[in-house]
């Protein structure tokens, strides 16, 4: 029963995990193509590898702050702004 409970609470949580990095990767897509950027041009403006742009966008990685600014930077937008909603 406390096992069962235990594997509930950790789909629960990395649930949650997932559809927060899936909204992170669609503000950072909508940002990107509202600024009419490629990927490669966001690659590098942004000095990020661009399979790892390819990732953020599907929420399939967890960014650090540091590549959260830096994208923030290379699309001239404010970093709150970005994770505003998210």
């Amino acid at each position: 029963m406390l096992s069962e409970y235990i594997n509930l609470k950790t789909e629960c949580f990395y649930m949650k995990g997932n559809f927060f990095y899936k909204r992170l990767g669609r503000k950072v897509l909508e940002a990107r193509l509202n600024k009419k950027f490629t990927q490669k041009k966001l690659s590098q403006h942004s000095k990020i590898d661009r399979s790892y742009i390819i990732k953020l966008e599907n929420g399939k990685v967890n960014p650090s702050i540091a590549i959260l600014a830096k994208l923030a930077f290379a699309l001239e937008i404010n970093l709150i702004l970005l994770l505003a909603g998210v």
